[in-house]
């Protein structure tokens, strides 16, 4: 127990109090973390088993760092960039190239082709906005088939013109989550935000601007994140810029990643009010179950990027009651559960705020993760290593 407390003390384990009893509960994910270091350490089994799971790192990488402080881009504090007014397309630069675009960067407006705009009317809308992941998948290889055969894009060299025009295509995407329920063409000029508040019919206010570009910024990339490992082992096999990304949005359409953002916003539209969401979140806690939305491995002090976008939806005119309801019930878990807000539950908000289609908060992560991915690709591809982890035979089942 006293080794469990100096883990506590030090930040490493988070510790949650339980309403009426004097005993506490512990992070599972924070234990199993540490656990994973001392056997990465000790040599007790594979290393890279243990590093798998939250554990210690396993690919060495000059594009992002996991700080207390949220990620850092290529050594600049994300949240920063954020705070500045920095544009996304601004901050994908820094991550491919290691500096910042030029201020207010616009990239030029790739015209849409014929075989895309073929291919998009004959696309009908998802049954659920949720499914936009999946059509982010088929317009990427869309675009990567009419580049032509994998070694005339390896030829071509245009990695980076490829991805400015497909972050421009799935933002176009979002049309189909509109009224018009159709893809979007972004105007010439527009930035990425414009267009998207443009493709879902949202207004186009300086608010409305900054919340999104700043949601953007903090969630372009996140070290090696399940996606974004996917697209560094698909990137290590020689497979061209959209198979990789493709294998990224799949990866990222899971349900303990992008979709994880619509169990949040179904947890939070449950409940009409603060104290039936409060009563829920006590219910799970006690059955020691994740509250949606709560609770960050590599946070235990709190998610810096989730506290962003917060502070910047409470400065947001206008606001509703639904808004006021949940704010105090992110206060409450927080102040009385001592559990932390994720940026999941900060995006889901943030589109409530600004009354975004529902269920589009994990399209959007994936727009902003695009950006990361593009780099972690490029990084692979320099370091010409085949990723082939080891598999730990255990038996017949």
């Amino acid at each position: 127990m006293q080794t469990l407390y100096a883990y506590v003390s030090r930040g490493w384990i988070h510790s949650i109090a339980q309403a009426g009893r004097k005993d506490r509960l512990y992070a599972r994910a924070d234990i199993e973390k540490v656990k994973a270091r001392s056997l990465a350490r000790s040599g007790h089994g594979a290393v890279a088993a243990s590093a798998m799971h939250w554990g210690e790192p396993i690919i060495p990488t000059t594009i992002t760092q996991i700080t207390s402080e949220g990620p850092l881009y290529r050594g600049q504090l994300a949240t920063r960039l954020a705070s500045s007014g920095i544009l996304f397309e601004e901050v994908a630069e820094l991550l491919w190239n290691g500096a910042r675009g030029a201020p207010g960067l616009r990239w030029p407006r790739y015209a849409q082709s014929e075989h895309l705009r073929l291919f998009a009317g004959s696309i009908a809308a998802p049954a659920s906005n949720d499914q936009l992941m999946e059509l982010f998948a088929l317009f990427t290889m869309q675009l990567g088939l009419s580049r032509g055969h994998a070694a005339g894009q390896a030829d071509r060299g245009d990695t980076l013109a490829a991805a400015r025009e497909l972050i421009q295509t799935i933002a176009g995407c979002f049309g189909y989550a509109s009224q018009r329920r159709a893809y979007y063409q972004l105007r010439k000029g527009h930035s990425i935000v414009e267009g998207l508040l443009g493709a879902l019919e949202i207004a186009d206010s300086a608010e409305n601007q900054e919340g999104l570009n700043a949601a953007l910024v903090v969630l372009a990339d996140h070290e090696l994140s399940p996606s974004s490992f996917a697209a560094r082992i698909a990137a290590s096999s020689g497979a061209t810029l959209h198979s990789c990304l493709a294998a990224a949005v799949c990866t990222n359409s899971g349900a303990q990643i992008g979709r994880l953002y619509s169990q949040v916003e179904q947890f939070l539209m449950r409940a009409a009010t603060h104290n039936a969401l409060f009563r829920r979140a006590s219910e799970l806690q006690a059955r020691s179950l994740a509250v949606p939305g709560f609770g960050h491995p590599l946070y235990p002090q709190g998610d810096p990027r989730a506290r962003l976008i917060l502070d910047l939806i409470q400065k947001r005119e206008g606001r509703s009651r639904r808004l006021d309801v949940i704010e105090r019930f992110i206060a409450d878990v927080q102040d009385r559960l001592g559990l932390y807000p994720r940026q999941e539950l900060a995006l889901v908000l943030l589109g409530i705020a600004m009354g975004l289609p529902k269920n589009t908060s994990g399209a959007l992560s994936t727009l902003a993760r695009t950006a990361g991915w593009v780099a972690h690709v490029r990084e692979q591809q320099l370091s010409g290593a085949l990723l082939r982890p080891r598999a730990k035979f255990v038996g017949q089942v």
